[in-house]
């Protein structure tokens, strides 16, 4: 039946759904499959619209150079490694998050996520990261992989819950292909941020049925797991790993 459907549970039964991921009961097609349609739409999005209405829609960001295929070449592995990098903070933040006192816990994962975004800010400033940014930029590439290697199996069912929720920027180049169509391209910032609210909302929903925290606790992982993925990419980008160009066009998608 089709409320028996992955995408419409997902939508309308998410706990019930992220519980089925959570008990093993859930492959890697339908999240995969998510994911890569996901970004063949935005890729197709990028492609398809002007310069003027990605500067206009993109907050003054510069339009990406190359084509769908560039697009589409760059952004599944991008968001690939975002997908497994935010789940490991996740799941380490969640370790930290479990037990204790929620007053004491719930800056820490924060505090981390922001020391290390403003490193890489004032090093990028700066002009140079130094051998400090490369020894900060390895040791969260440590934690993370510490993290995520503790429990492989609930870091992986985390991993299919975070790629399923691609649907929601599959929504989001949606409403910005009717935002193109009409010719409104403050409309698209706005679904997006419409969408990116929603995602968030179920990745919380997500983090509370595989690690059993309560929503605040949950909310207190996921945000700050997202921000340090965000932190770690930027920190790439300061250490010359990855150029501007992509940078700029793995935040388009």
């Amino acid at each position: 039946m089709l409320k028996d459907i992955f995408p419409v549970k997902l939508i309308f039964r998410p706990t019930d759904t992220f519980t089925e991921i959570a008990r093993g009961r859930t492959g890697w097609a339908w999240p995969l499959g998510i994911y890569a349609a996901a970004a063949i739409a935005s890729a197709a999005l990028l492609a398809a619209a002007p310069p003027e209405f990605l500067a206009k829609a993109a907050g003054g960001l510069p339009p990406p150079a190359g084509g769908f295929t560039v697009y589409l070449l760059t952004g599944l592995p991008g968001g690939l490694a975002f997908a497994f990098f935010s789940c490991a903070l996740l799941s380490g933040f969640a370790s930290v998050l479990r037990s204790g006192r929620l007053m004491f816990r719930v800056p820490l994962p924060a505090a981390a996520a922001a020391v290390y975004a403003f490193f890489f800010v004032a090093r990028y400033n700066a002009g140079a990261a130094g051998p400090a940014g490369w020894a900060a930029a390895a040791c969260a590439l440590g934690l993370a992989a510490w993290a995520a290697l503790r429990e492989p199996r609930a870091y992986l069912r985390l991993v299919k819950a975070f790629l399923s929720l691609s649907m929601f920027a599959a929504a989001a180049s949606a409403a910005g292909a009717g935002a193109l169509l009409a010719g409104t391209p403050d409309a698209y910032p706005a679904a997006e941020y419409f969408f990116s609210f929603l995602s968030v909302a179920w990745l919380v929903k997500a983090a509370m049925a595989l690690t059993g925290l309560s929503a605040a606790r949950a909310f207190a992982a996921a945000v700050p797991a997202l921000l340090g993925a965000a932190a770690f990419a930027f920190s790439l980008l300061a250490l010359g790993l990855v150029g501007p160009e992509v940078f700029h066009l793995l935040l388009l998608m």
